[in-house]
């Protein structure tokens, strides 16, 4: 009898420690911590994109005196097609923190830990407590949403909306009658999601469709209904300026080129939202087995998810605003698609110890997902030379008038918002210097003496000039500059100590 309950132990003891772990607030803390301490530590270590010094320069970065208005002003003349939330936000954490760059990405770092928090809640309220652990360890490690920590851009106040709408929205349907504080709080998160980004539309149209075809029409209902009905009015100051926004937003020529089509645009949303590793798409089938047989979270989940998507499709079929670059637009579905895979995992038989193995291989899938892909797709400055860091680091050595010049892969530095000008200008205008960094990709179409012809103009009449490269760049680049440089100036000093990036100063006259 002993033999036989001897071989049961080690699994009941990896039972309970599980069932510690999962029930302790202290593991969910602990994860929130952990993720934080990761975004802070790279707050540094991306100089800021174009969309980022948008942000900035709207929200009031360069004309501080401004106020509010400031901020309204400049997205009704500038940028139409934005809706106004997160830089209004903006504005206030810098007034009230710092104006410093790296203090306003803070702000999406505390969205980014905001939406942990808030899909253990929900998670835990519409499943069950483990449900809540497991879904804030994926959204935790899902790679493509974790890119959006850093960036000075609203798509974790995006997130962190529509979780908090989905769970007042739940609390109130579930409740036994809504309270007008219930009712306040929904009407309010659907003001404060709807304000965030035009796609808020999207996950609204799929509430609505649950809420109309699959919610009992009680007083309760009409209270609800009243409650996003609202919401509704208080964004219809804004919806003008919107479909003015129209316009700009869908009529570049480029990007409708580049648009995905519906199929693609589903596929590629889905792969994002699971890591990239397909073999999770076995949990769907298990919660759509889950919705077949009744259970009310399983429909209400596939019905939010299904129209969402549905609503991303039809739109970028007929406007051609999403490319695989923007599927940012759509980190919204992220949640629906995790809440839907635990559900399907409950599914699963003897279930404790699989679930650990299938942590361990989720947050695998993110490691090589962010390896394989890389964030420099999405947000070109995570792939590209620190120029932050350069800037910070030869400030006090720049003359007026040297010339910085070199080669990247990465971030454009001379692509113009229309609030603010490039991200040259932002850096090395103080100075007076001039910037003349090459994109790998436009260098790749030119042979060498087309390069070489280029560089001896750029170089022609320069006292002092600064060749800036990553060392594991292409070597053929590196022998290009260095003949240009060498036929009229002499190399003088190298700076080795900035991430994986060698500076070297050639001057016209003696290095002494």
């Amino acid at each position: 009898m002993n033999s036989k309950r001897h071989p049961e132990q080690p699994l009941r003891r990896m039972t309970r420690r599980y069932d510690r772990l999962v029930n302790s607030w202290l593991t969910v803390a602990a994860i929130h911590f952990a993720v934080f301490a990761f975004a802070v530590c790279l707050l540094d270590d991306y100089p800021i994109y174009v969309d980022g010094l948008f942000s900035m320069a709207t929200a009031g970065y360069f004309d501080q005196a401004a106020g509010i208005d400031g901020v309204l002003d400049r997205l009704m003349v500038k940028s139409q097609q934005h809706v106004p939330g997160y830089f209004l936000l903006l504005h206030v954490w810098g007034k009230l923190v710092n104006w410093s760059p790296l203090a306003l990405k803070l702000l999406s770092v505390f969205f980014g830990i905001t939406s942990l928090a808030l899909i253990y809640r929900l998670g835990r309220s519409l499943i069950g407590r483990e449900a809540g652990f497991l879904a804030t360890v994926m959204l935790a490690s899902l790679a493509f949403y974790n890119i959006w920590y850093l960036p000075i851009r609203m798509y974790t106040m995006f997130v962190a909306a529509a979780l908090l709408l989905l769970w007042l929205y739940f609390r109130a349907l579930r409740s036994r009658q809504a309270t007008r504080a219930e009712l306040v709080l929904l009407c309010l998160a659907c003001v404060f999601f709807v304000y965030t980004h035009i796609f808020s539309l999207a996950m609204l149209c799929g509430i609505g469709a649950y809420h109309v075809f699959f919610v009992a029409k009680t007083r309760k209902w009409f209270l609800i209904s009243g409650a996003f009905l609202v919401a509704g009015l208080a964004f219809l100051p804004w919806l003008q300026i919107l479909i003015q926004g129209t316009a700009y937003a869908t009529g570049r020529a480029e990007q409708a080129i580049s648009a995905l089509g519906s199929i693609d645009l589903l596929w590629a949303i889905t792969s994002l939202g699971i890591n990239s590793n397909h073999l999770f798409l076995l949990p769907f089938a298990l919660a759509a087995a889950r919705a077949s047989k009744r259970d009310r979270t399983a429909i209400a989940l596939w019905v939010i998810l299904l129209v969402t998507m549905a609503f991303y499709a039809i739109v970028n079929s007929e406007l051609g605003v999403i490319d695989f670059p923007r599927t940012r637009y759509a980190v919204i579905v992220f949640p629906l698609l995790i809440l839907l895979l635990v559900k399907g995992l409950e599914a699963l038989p003897r279930r404790k110890p699989v679930l650990l193995g299938i942590l361990v291989f989720w947050l695998a899938s993110g490691v090589l997902f962010q390896r394989r892909v890389g964030a420099g797709q999405f947000v070109r400055s995570y792939n590209t030379l620190p120029i932050h860091l350069v800037e910070r680091h030869l400030g006090d050595d720049f003359f007026e008038g040297d010339l910085l010049t070199g080669w990247s892969d990465g971030l454009n530095l001379y692509f113009e918002s229309v609030v603010y000008s490039g991200v040259a200008d932002f850096y090395f205008a103080k100075h007076g210097v001039d910037v003349a960094i090459e994109h790998t990709y436009e260098l790749g179409k030119n042979d060498d003496d087309s390069i070489a012809a280029m560089l001896r103009d750029k170089l022609k009449g320069r006292e002092r000039v600064w060749l800036v490269y990553e060392l594991d760049q292409p070597g053929r680049y590196i022998t290009l500059w260095q003949d240009a440089l060498h036929v009229q100036l002499e190399s003088c000093r190298t700076h080795d100590d900035i991430q994986n990036v060698s500076i070297v100063l050639y001057q016209r006259s003696s290095c002494d």
